[in-house]
This record gives structure tokens, C-alpha cells and sequence, in this order.
């Protein structure tokens, strides 16, 4: 499993990338940051102002000098029935579940990306990053249901410095640079709001797969999405990274 950073930590001037000052990332938008962070030793700024405004979530500028620039857009296959059920199931006070099967599709797992890349949903998301200058464009996406992430966690799975199964290269739309999928995620059991690791799958355009283990502290992230799950924290108590990015047209 690939653990190694291609870059040192830094950031830089992000042209054409505006936000209100004292925006926050989402918990979703805040695990993929810490992550990529970790993985590639960068420093992501929030670059989506949150208002439909068609803008990419985080952008960041690699050190060195040489400005190179990536945007990254971080989204999840539609689960609106799936919210909607945990929500209420949140205000009656009983168990939040799922039912159903998925298909196995072995050996199809570069399929299943390819599908999901074509659907409505995920054209917008890469749409979205095309219509920005950059010199990467970054897609990471996270699963809300069993039905999505029982594919990305076997996506992130490995053995050894192998994947745990044949996964084929992807065909990126011209332009985007990376794919990234959030495997599964796991807590420290003694101390359930202390550390976690996420495992990750990132596929390259002209260099393949990656396999990836990044680490976060419970204390980095936002609180959950209060209509499907209470913080078990006190207020005050999270301290997630300020990542607003001044309005700048320069």
C-alpha cells in the first residue's frame, strides 16, 4: 500500500478562486482534505462559497515556485431516499438501517467507476472542474450507502502492496487528472474520539492505481450532520482547520 508524499507542504496565491470569509468545510469535505493533505503534502484552501456558484471545493498551489495549481471536487452518488430515512428514523429515536443486496460484479470494479463516472450526478461534478483553470482536477468521491461503498471499500482493500482484487485503468475525461475513492474508515476503539484511519483508492491518469492510508484526529473534523446523528462532543470541543479563502480576482 502507497503511503509515500510526491510533494512537501505549502500553498500559495489561488487565482480565480473565491470564498466568504469564515467558510467551513463540510465533515465530508473536511475527512477528503486531511486526506489528500496527508497523501500528497499540500495545503487545500475551501474554494466553494456554497451558493451554487459552480465553483470547486478546495483548490491548492504546489510548492516549489512553479505554481502549479490543483482543484479538487468532492461529492457522493445521490442517497436522497437513504437521508431521508435516517432522518426520520434520527427523530423517532430508532435504529437507522439499510436493506437490500448489491451485485458482486467481481472483477468488474473498474466498470462499476466507469458506470457511476457516466451518471447525470457525477458529469455535473466533472463538468464543474473543467470549466476552472488548473494544472490538476481532482474528483474525490465518498459513498453514504452500503450500496456505493461496499464497492469503494473493496476499491481501497489491499494485501499486502496489492489490491485484494483485479482492478482494470480507468479512461478519464480529458482534463481530469485523478479519481479518488474513500474506502473504509476506522476508530480507535479505546478511544472513540481520539484517531482514525481512512483508507483510500486514487486512480492517476497515465500513471494507474494508488492505494492509501491517511490518518485524522476526531477533534480536526466538523461535527456530523445534525438531522442524522447528535455530536457526541461538547461545543467548543472541535477545532477543524480554517480554510476560507479571501475573495481575490488576481
Amino acid at each position: 500500500m502507497s503511503s509515500k508524499r510526491s510533494h512537501e507542504p505549502g500553498a500559495g496565491n489561488l487565482k480565480g478562486m473565491s470564498n466568504v470569509v469564515g467558510a467551513q468545510a463540510s465533515r465530508e469535505e473536511e475527512i477528503a482534505f486531511l486526506a489528500m493533505e496527508e497523501v500528497l503534502g499540500i495545503q487545500i484552501q475551501l474554494a466553494d462559497a456554497g451558493a451554487g456558484n459552480k465553483v470547486p471545493d478546495g483548490a491548492w498551489i504546489y510548492p516549489g515556485g512553479e505554481g502549479r495549481q490543483g482543484i479538487v471536487e468532492i461529492t457522493s452518488p445521490p442517497a436522497t431516499s437513504l437521508m431521508s430515512e435516517w432522518a426520520t428514523a434520527k427523530r423517532n429515536g430508532t435504529p437507522q438501517s439499510e436493506s437490500g443486496s448489491v451485485p458482486t460484479r467481481f472483477g468488474e470494479l473498474a466498470e462499476v467507476c466507469t458506470e457511476m463516472l457516466a451518471e447525470d450526478w457525477a458529469q455535473e461534478n466533472l463538468d464543474k472542474l473543467l470549466a476552472r483553470a488548473a494544472d490538476e482536477r481532482h474528483l474525490f468521491l465518498f459513498g453514504r450507502g452500503h450500496d456505493i461503498l461496499h464497492y469503494f471499500y473493496r476499491l481501497s482493500d489491499s494485501c499486502g502492496d496489492a489490491p485484494s482484487e483485479p482492478v482494470q485503468d480507468l479512461v478519464l475525461p480529458e482534463g481530469i487528472s485523478d479519481v479518488w475513492f474513500r474506502g473504509r474508515s476506522t476508530r480507535d476503539a479505546q478511544d472513540r474520539q481520539g484517531s482514525s484511519t481512512v483508507q483510500l483508492a486514487r486512480f492517476q491518469s497515465g500513471i494507474g492505481w494508488h492505494r492509501y492510508v491517511a490518518s485524522m484526529e476526531e477533534r480536526q473534523l466538523p461535527s456530523p450532520n445534525r438531522g442524522i446523528a447528535d455530536d457526541p462532543v461538547p461545543e467548543g470541543w472541535r477545532q477543524p482547520k480554517n480554510r476560507s479563502l479571501p475573495l481575490s480576482d488576481e
